[in-house]
């Protein structure tokens, strides 16, 4: 059995957005950017601006990932138009833990490709928290390289 992917419905999306809210918030304090407080209502507030149509917001895809009859996971990719190259950026990837450590990664992000490939994308993007040491392993070997670095260091103030 592949993976493919399929259209989420209305009951994964639900699941999904709210998860995907909680996640991000959480990978933001967990990366320093953010602070505790607030951080779901933020995260909310930035997911509301970029799926104003839910479901139905022009040039995002919210895809459910499916192996063996089986919802194993989530995407949702922005497709758009720069500089007249079709352009897609994956703004979430996500395998349930049950199902990780199998391939299906691998096995999803090639039929993201597929996916993209038929919509005439050019490019994939994607951020990933560096502290995220499995998706950064995954995205080499799938051939994404890194376009740019933003660093950090912690100072002991005096005091």
């Amino acid at each position: 059995m592949s993976v493919y992917l399929e259209n989420m419905n209305q009951q994964t999306f639900k699941a999904f957005y709210e998860e995907s809210i909680i996640e991000y918030a959480a990978e933001n304090v967990k990366s320093g950017d953010w602070k505790e407080e607030n951080s779901i209502e933020r995260a909310r507030a930035e997911f509301e601006k970029l799926l104003p149509e839910v479901l139905n917001t022009s040039n995002q895809y919210l895809l459910s990932v499916v192996y063996n009859n089986e919802d194993i996971g989530y995407l949702w990719l922005h497709i758009f138009d720069v500089k007249e190259e079709n352009k897609c950026f994956i703004y979430d990837i996500h395998i349930k833990n049950t199902f990780r450590g199998q391939g299906l990664g691998t096995k999803t992000m090639k039929r993201i490709e597929e996916y993209c490939k038929d919509k005439d994308v050019e490019t994939i993007g994607l951020h990933v928290f560096g502290h995220n040491k499995r998706a950064v392993s995954l995205y080499n070997k799938m051939g994404f390289e890194t376009t740019n670095y933003r660093m950090e260091k912690k100072l002991k103030l005096y005091k």
